[in-house]
């Protein structure tokens, strides 16, 4: 019973130790749609609760809908500010903004399925989704399948793709991975402050009452919609998939869209490039991997995130759902000196994926950006 009771005691005081340990201060606690929440956290004692390294995670909850934003950011020696501007669709009301520490900066660990013993390391390649060029590096695998990369530092999003440490004709790889952080955790050190959106005096009583609010880790099943029934054609499975996966830009009812996930011809191909050179007019590639489109440059996407075009040797043909073909000149990344037009190519994923399928290229959510904006 003594043993309970000082365990009890232990965990009240640590959670006590950990509010106080966690500073937060906000430019406002009043805002409107367009104006910008900006924060600042601070750890003063990091070193001795070991947080050189951490990560904040900032989730705003509508106090009353219980609606969830989520938003990360990596804490260098018990320190962070950000600044997120409310997008025009943010609901007036009042929401609890949650800061959570979390020891550590992102961090990927897989396994690799039916491990080959010979896979003692296996490489990878890391695309960034801003900006051209990758990261190539080499981990080691445990003698189970286990590995884990090193801690990385990125904004918005990052294509991951693993291969065999030797040359083969086709990537056999099947690997699952996770990322800490979007895993389940335990905060060592959280803090929740209140802000308001819009007039809070024009808001109706219930939406006025913070005190009945209790942060939780579990997300709010929110119900769902009446069911209501749509007549429409029947769409083919790449055109399903080009409404669930294309985004921005590279929704262009313009593009030439090849099918690889009902046709196979895609698949039957030695590489990406042959089969395009035989249906794209114009575009050509060089044994390195050059490509010029009518004298022009080309820009090359894998799953929207620039690629070189010698990098899509690495994408087996077998792992294609779809590529768009946007003609010349087109300007998906803004570059508006290209006059070449644009590729994008799209792997298979979700439900479009098969048991002939091997699972080894990813798309990986880093860190947000310290100025973002939250939108509904």
């Amino acid at each position: 019973m003594r043993k309970l009771i000082l365990l009890i005691l232990l965990v009240i005081a640590g959670t006590a130790y950990g509010a106080d340990s966690l500073q937060v201060d906000l430019n406002t606690r009043v805002l409107k749609q367009g104006d910008t929440l900006e924060f600042k956290c601070t750890v003063a004692n990091f070193a001795k609760l070991k947080l050189q390294r951490a990560t904040l995670n900032v989730w705003i909850d509508d106090v009353v809908t219980h609606k969830r934003w989520k938003f990360r950011y990596p804490m260098i020696n018990g320190e962070t500010s950000a600044a997120l501007t409310l997008g025009d669709k943010i609901p007036d009301g009042h929401y609890a903004v949650n800061f959570l520490v979390q020891p550590g900066f992102f961090r990927i660990s897989g396994e690799i399925q039916q491990h080959n013993r010979h896979d003692t390391g296996i490489n990878y390649m890391m695309f960034f989704k801003n900006k051209k060029g990758a990261y190539f590096d080499r981990v080691h695998v445990e003698k189970g399948g286990d590995f884990r990369l090193k801690s990385t530092l990125f904004e918005d999003s990052a294509y991951f793709i693993f291969t065999p440490n030797i040359k083969v004709s086709n990537n056999y790889l099947v690997i699952d991975i996770e990322t800490p952080l979007d895993s389940a955790f335990v905060p060592v050190l959280q803090k929740t402050h209140f802000i308001t959106v819009g007039n809070s005096r024009a808001m109706p009583a219930g939406k006025t009452d913070t005190s009945s609010y209790v942060f939780s880790d579990v997300e709010v099943n929110q119900g769902t919609l009446p069911g209501v029934t749509v007549k429409t054609k029947l769409k083919t499975k790449v055109q399903q998939f080009n409404e669930e996966y294309s985004n921005g830009l590279f929704d262009n009812p313009e593009a030439l869209i090849f099918d690889g996930i009902e046709s196979t011809q895609i698949e039957r191909s030695i590489d990406i490039f042959h089969f395009l050179m035989g249906r794209v007019a114009g575009l050509d590639v060089d044994a390195l991997g050059n490509a010029t489109w009518r004298g022009h440059g080309v820009e090359f996407f894998i799953d929207e995130f620039p690629f070189e075009a010698r990098d899509i040797f690495f994408i087996s043909p077998l792992d294609v759902a779809m590529i768009k073909v946007y003609r010349p000149p087109s300007h998906i990344s803004g570059n508006f000196s290209n006059q070449g037009g644009s590729i994008a190519i799209y792997t298979k994923r979700g439900a479009y994926l098969t048991k002939r399928n091997s699972r080894h290229n990813f798309i990986v959510h880093g860190y947000n950006r310290l100025e973002d904006r939250w939108e509904f």
